[in-house]
């Protein structure tokens, strides 16, 4: 009865379907990614160099099979902008803006394939030095078009909550209100990955630890959104 309760708790059905998905094992390999980057950078401060040196290989592992899992992700990101286009009862700004940060991510995530097929060998190191910097360029122009959206979308939720009677609607108020918040808190998400992708274009020059906290903090918002997304049914 133990084993049982244990192996149908809803809790372990909703991690393993989690983990099922290909998005769940990205997304959780990301905050490893960042976790231990930011722990390497500490260790490497307190001078602790092997237990760096560890958490620097657990992240270059990270890193790969990310890579490996997100391969062929930039047709998705087609997709999602040819829907968008085709979209024209969305507000304007919000449809162009989900176009363009689709695009832009797809061209991210194109030439960051490279830097996977490096990896592979199938490509030189030395061949197409500036990859990785081109690719930083969409993820920047990306984050423009969604930080735009974001604040688009704050804008239409906050003039609605304004002129919406609370007594008359009350189930409008929570929906208003439950979007405004989702597009706040995406708000602070594209803001930490903004301030990594300017660290990587050298527009700024914080710590190592700094983009590794950054990036910690977006793959937790990362994992959330999936996790609460990820629905098991009530029978077992």
């Amino acid at each position: 009865m133990v084993a049982d309760a244990a192996i149908y708790h809803p809790t372990l059905r909703r991690l393993i379907k989690y983990l099922d998905t290909t998005a769940g094992r990205e997304k959780t390999l990301r905050l490893i990614q960042y976790l231990v980057r930011f722990l390497a950078f500490q260790t490497a401060q307190r001078g602790l160099p092997d237990l760096s040196k560890l958490f620097k290989s657990i992240q270059a592992q990270a890193t790969f099979v990310r890579k490996t899992l997100r391969f062929l992700k930039p047709l998705n990101h087609l997709h999602d902008a040819a829907k968008a286009y085709d979209n024209k009862l969305t507000d304007r700004v919000i449809r162009s803006s989900v176009v363009v940060k689709n695009l832009a991510y797809a061209g991210y995530l194109t030439l960051d394939s490279i830097a996977w097929f490096k990896l592979l060998g199938i490509m030189t190191p030395k061949k197409y030095p500036e990859a990785a910097r081109y690719a930083n360029w969409f993820w920047f122009f990306g984050l423009v078009a969604g930080l735009v959206n974001d604040l688009r979308k704050i804008s239409i939720t906050s003039s609605k909550l304004q002129s919406l009677d609370s007594e008359k609607g009350d189930e409008k108020v929570k929906q208003l209100a439950a979007e405004n918040y989702k597009a706040s808190k995406r708000l602070v998400w594209d803001s930490c990955d903004f301030f990594m992708v300017l660290n990587n274009l050298g527009f700024l020059h914080y710590s190592e630890g700094a983009v590794a906290l950054a990036g910690t903090i977006t793959s937790i918002f990362g994992v959330q959104d999936l996790w609460n997304g990820t629905q098991i049914s009530t029978s077992t």
